[in-house]
């Protein structure tokens, strides 16, 4: 299925083809039921290959229809359109961000034609709640890729979840709001959220760890303290933040104790069927709907549903069909992080949790509960270390005896706020149990950090290549299979790897150190660039970014994993006027960067500039200073190109003068 995903979205065929595809296999399937039991025998191969055909086919027709990626985002020919709000809001700093439905207000009967993201700025009348309506005389406009190498890509990221348009809604005056939510029309999931937010509130005093237990019982992060979860990031215990399959199967086993301890043996498995799955799914959407919950509640739904009609559940097969049935649903979760970080959690627990296990073997129960929560952490890591590194280029090697406290604190935590949502009305208890999960949410925070402050507790800089990565996990997985299955191949296959290993890493060493390129980075405000001589390089920025310490080291580490840079010297620009001419000796077009340049006009530099050059504006000048050069630059008919509206721009080169 993953492939024909894969197909579609590389190659993006006529969705017509495939099902006509789809219209092959399944009638190469019923020909060979009817066929005879001689013919059956002998090409018993043609069944396999027609099934596996018709899960591509589903696959590459799943894309071909849900996948946003496919989808064409229609230009708007109005001005004043109709917003309705659907999600929100984020707290921000100066405005909040909602995501809305716009619709073209000249229509009597409006469809909606784009989501976007609608940042409006904070006043006493911009609280706004899902479900009011807003007309706008200001147009969304299309979200750019401007992202610099190595920084999070908020436009690829938006476009796979539907998302092609972003509005700024400044003062009021742009808008007008013409349609209210019902006070009894907000969503259920709304009022119970508002309510359970309160009760937390309400009970825990302390503001970080009630921010904290909002996160961890209903995904809640608007009050999450940033520090606190980069500490738990850097730790590898985030999972106990995120909603994941760990809260919804303690919350599945609490509902599976309760009902067999009420109903009996014989009705729960009834019982669960109508308390347990309603509750579980229930829970899923109040929490956000996130890939890993929602895998989880998929798995618990087949586990609940097998038992109430007598049937058993393989894990593996519970969780390649909960896969197939989110990527039907959406085939772009193939990229979330959460759905992959998931996935490979559980696969790979099902696939090595037993055999680490059996390594040692207690007498003692404490012992061998202990030991059993090692291995279950060390299974999970296997299949998840490749993505962490990929992704984080960081590794925490302390995430064992991290785990071993904040998992079952956090447990305990959670057991103990679904409680005091339960008893809330008895304000005696609710105070004592509030205070209670206070005390054990700080004692998990110091944990956390302590474990965080410890100098070798984190890797950190992993630069491996995307080619790198897949040869280490299948010179991983050849081990793996000479201790389960050895054979010649097998060893083969182990041999080959572990040559091409050192021989990839050394051609991809060579290429860097071969590398000469010039970046001009997006850096709002600032001027910033790059001159990099294979990991060598030095960026030289404005003063006014450099004295954010902070700032700029994200800057050095972000761009040093992407560009694969591990030495930096850093040179301070000055915030004034500059314009730099720079011209590659080996080609005839130069270019021309203009920086802090609000004062320069192009008209008075048009006998000094040749035609062919390239005028680059950066991050440095306001939007509405380069706005105006691209008017000029058109009648000039000069060559130009706006940094903060088109991303980078990288030169790569020999020699510069």
């Amino acid at each position: 299925m993953l492939l024909g995903i894969f197909l579609d979205a590389n190659y993006q065929p006529l969705l017509p083809a495939w099902i006509i595809v789809l219209s092959f296999f399944f009638s190469s399937t019923i020909c060979f039921f009817k066929s005879t039991l001689i013919i059956q025998w002998k090409w018993g191969w043609i069944l396999g290959s027609s099934m596996i055909g018709i899960l591509i086919a589903i696959g590459g027709i799943s894309n071909a229809m849900r996948s946003n990626s496919r989808k064409v985002y229609p230009a708007l020919d109005t001005s004043a359109v109709l917003v309705s709000i659907t999600e929100g809001p984020k707290q921000g700093s100066a405005s909040n961000r909602y995501l809305a439905r716009v619709y073209k207000a000249d229509q009597p009967m409006p469809n909606p034609i784009l989501t976007t993201y609608i940042y409006i700025k904070k006043t006493d009348s911009s609280n706004f709640v899902p479900g009011d309506v807003l007309l706008s005389m200001t147009s969304p406009q299309p979200l750019k890729n401007n992202a610099n190498p190595g920084s999070f890509d908020y436009f690829t990221y938006s476009k796979r979840n539907g998302i092609g348009f972003t509005m700024m809604l400044e003062h009021p005056s742009q808008y007008i709001k013409i349609s209210a939510s019902a006070p009894g029309s907000k969503d259920w999931t709304y009022i119970v959220r508002e309510k359970i937010l309160a009760i937390i509130k309400q009970h825990i005093k302390n503001k970080q760890n009630a921010g904290l237990a909002e996160a961890m019982l209903i995904g809640y992060r608007e009050d999450l303290d940033k520090e606190l979860l980069n500490a738990y990031t850097n730790t590898g215990v985030v999972h106990i933040i995120a909603i994941s399959g760990l809260h919804l199967g303690l919350i599945f086993m609490l509902m599976d104790l309760l009902i067999r301890s009420v109903a009996g043996r014989k009705r729960a498995t009834w019982a669960g069927l109508f308390i347990s799955l309603p509750l579980l799914w229930s829970f899923a959407i109040l929490t956000g709907s996130s890939a890993s919950v929602i895998r989880s509640a998929i798995m618990f739904s087949f586990i609940i549903i097998g038992k109430a009609i007598g049937r058993k559940s393989n894990g593996m097969n519970s969780l390649l069909g909960s896969a197939c049935v989110l990527l039907l649903w959406n085939p772009d979760l193939r990229f979330d992080l959460g759905f992959q970080l998931s996935y490979a959690a559980v696969a790979s627990i099902l696939l090595f949790d037993q055999g680490i296990k059996k390594m040692v073997f207690f007498k003692n129960k404490a012992a061998l509960y202990l030991w059993s929560m090692v291995s279950i952490t060390l299974a999970a890591q296997v299949l998840t270390t490749p993505i962490v590194i990929a992704n984080f280029h960081r590794f925490p090697t302390l995430f064992l005896f991290t785990n071993l406290v904040a998992v079952p604190l956090s447990s305990l935590v959670l057991i103990m706020e679904i409680v005091l949502c339960i008893v809330h009305p008895f304000d005696a208890i609710a105070t004592g149990l509030g205070s209670a999960i206070n005390i054990l949410i700080q004692l998990m925070n110091d944990h956390v950090l302590l474990m965080g402050n410890i100098p070798f507790g984190m890797i950190d800089q992993i630069h491996v290549s995307n080619t790198m990565m897949l040869l280490i996990c299948l010179y991983a997985a050849a081990w793996y299979f000479l201790f389960t299955s050895p054979d010649r191949f097998v060893f083969l296959c182990l041999a080959l790897l572990g040559l091409a290993l050192p021989v990839v890493y050394l051609i991809e060493s060579m290429q860097t150190s071969k590398k000469k390129e010039i970046h001009v980075l997006n850096t709002y405000g600032a001027t910033t660039i790059v001159h990099r001589h294979g990991q060598y390089a030095t960026l030289v920025a404005s003063a006014s970014l450099l004295d954010n310490k902070k700032k700029t080291k994200e800057l050095l580490r972000q761009t040093g994993l992407a560009l694969g840079i591990e030495h930096w010297t850093i040179q301070s620009f000055p915030n004034e006027p500059v314009m730099i001419n720079l011209q590659e000796a080996k080609q005839t077009k130069p270019w021309v960067l203009l920086c802090h340049a609000k004062s320069i006009s192009l008209n008075n530099l048009k006998h000094e500039i040749r035609k062919e050059t390239l005028m680059l504006a950066d991050a440095s000048t306001p939007l509405w200073k380069i706005k105006q050069w691209e008017k000029e630059a058109q009648k000039l008919h000069l060559r130009f190109k706006s940094i903060p509206e088109e991303g980078p721009y990288t030169i790569r080169c020999h020699q510069t003068q």
